[in-house]
């Protein structure tokens, strides 16, 4: 992969440089409403708006996705929340198991903390949770 970038760098070098030697004669660009005349090779006008349309293509590719951006931010945040409080649950519960019964093995959360915990855990995993049944374009 390194070699294909590396050849493929310098085809567009080699591209470039043959534009540039090829197309060496002056053009004027005169901006309307500006009263100013630039005169320069034809080749770093070619060279300067396929660079302008380069960083506008990029520019319209990250405007359009940052409410992707957004929606991740938020999910990430919502899974840390809930991972926290799972912690919280399950740390709650083992010290009121320890406390209950000092010399009886753990029996499990009680039973609204165990809805609790699995309700975060389909939130965090859907695709592991007990309820989470595959969905098609009909259902």
């Amino acid at each position: 992969m390194k070699f294909l970038s590396r050849a493929l760098f310098l085809l567009f070098i080699l591209v470039g440089v043959l534009i540039a030697v090829s197309n060496s004669q002056p053009v004027q660009l005169t901006l309307w409403p500006l009263p100013h005349v630039v005169v320069m090779p034809v080749y770093l006008l070619v060279i300067g708006l396929l660079l302008l349309g380069v960083l506008a293509g990029l520019g319209i590719g990250w405007w359009a996705g940052r409410h992707h951006r957004r929606r991740a931010r938020e999910a990430g945040g919502e899974a840390a929340r809930l991972e926290r409080e799972l912690g919280r649950l399950r740390t709650t519960e083992a010290a009121r198991q320890a406390a209950a019964q000092p010399g009886a093995p753990p029996s499990g959360p009680a039973l609204r903390d165990q809805k609790a915990i699995e309700r975060q855990s389909a939130l965090v995993a859907p695709e592991l949770g007990a309820s989470a049944a595959p969905r098609g374009p009909f259902s």
